[in-house]
């Protein structure tokens, strides 16, 4: 027995709705996809809470593990070594250079390395992936060929702050037989104020760099830190960590009259730029 056709109208309503069906299961597939990467790049793990600190502050909890420990020893000891911001000259005997640099580095503060040995305000209060630091800076002239320095910055608002000392020796001075001026550099830093590890740097410098005109020196160089620290905290029991981290740096000095100015760009364990401004008190 053959059926009666449907009507028309009824056949096109049912084409109607399996189209809507099939567009709103492509729009739901479409958004699955693209919220997904979305969602991930924007979560963060949960934070360490702690409202008595008033910023993003140096804490381990107990859930941070050696091989997140080795990571964030490497990180943010090599971040925070002294950096060089200056061309292989020196100073000259006598004299004194004064400046403030500002530092700035990317991290992944989603990372259990970042995440486990901070503690925050509150559970809305990430430590953030970009960081910046104000240091101020002095160096010396001890002999034509020898220069001391040291840096010192601290964030006031949490736990952390650096002291670091270095020395530079000049190697061999730009000339028309030596087309570069070479300096070879060693440095200190310590990590202060933080109970919870004794943090130490160790870094060794080779840079190059020649004069262009009579005020603008750009130069290379590369070198090394190695980071010692154990941690201090009643939270884990870890051991201590010894890391070396490799880096390469470039930047440029410009001098106008007794005002210096430098920008450099180093990469190793994190990324980092430096920018000072200075000036040669006498």
């Amino acid at each position: 027995m053959r059926t009666a056709p449907l009507p028309s109208h009824v056949t096109t309503l049912a084409a109607a709705r399996a189209s809507v069906s099939a567009h709103a299961r492509l729009v739901a597939a479409l958004l699955l996809v693209t919220a997904a990467p979305l969602a991930a790049q924007s979560g963060h793990p949960p934070l360490h809470e702690d409202p008595s600190v008033d910023d993003c502050s140096v804490r381990f909890a107990s859930t941070l593990s050696q091989g997140a420990f080795r990571r964030f020893v490497r990180e943010f000891g090599s971040v925070s070594a002294f950096k060089q911001v200056s061309s292989p000259g020196t100073l000259g005997k006598g004299r004194v250079l004064v400046g403030i640099e500002w530092m700035k580095f990317t991290i992944d503060d989603r990372a259990d390395a970042w995440n486990d040995t901070f503690t925050h305000p509150h559970g809305e209060h990430p430590l953030g992936s970009t960081q910046r630091f104000p240091k101020l800076k002095l160096r010396v002239g001890v002999t034509d060929d020898l220069d001391v320095g040291a840096f010192y910055t601290k964030n006031f608002e949490a736990n952390y702050g650096w002291l670091g000392i270095d020395g530079t020796y000049r190697v061999l001075t730009e000339s028309k037989r030596a087309p570069v001026s070479l300096a070879v550099r060693g440095a200190y830093t310590k990590t202060l104020y933080v109970s919870d590890m004794d943090m130490h740097a160790l870094t060794v410098d080779v840079s190059a760099g020649r004069r262009l005109g009579s005020i603008v020196s750009p130069y290379v160089g590369v070198g090394a830190d190695a980071v010692l620290a154990r941690e201090t905290s009643d939270a884990v029991n870890l051991r201590r960590e010894t890391v070396v981290a490799p880096h390469l740096l470039g930047g440029v000095e410009v001098g106008l009259g007794r005002m210096v100015l430098g920008a450099e760009l180093t990469l190793g364990a994190r990324p980092s730029v430096q920018v000072q401004v200075a000036a040669v008190a006498f």
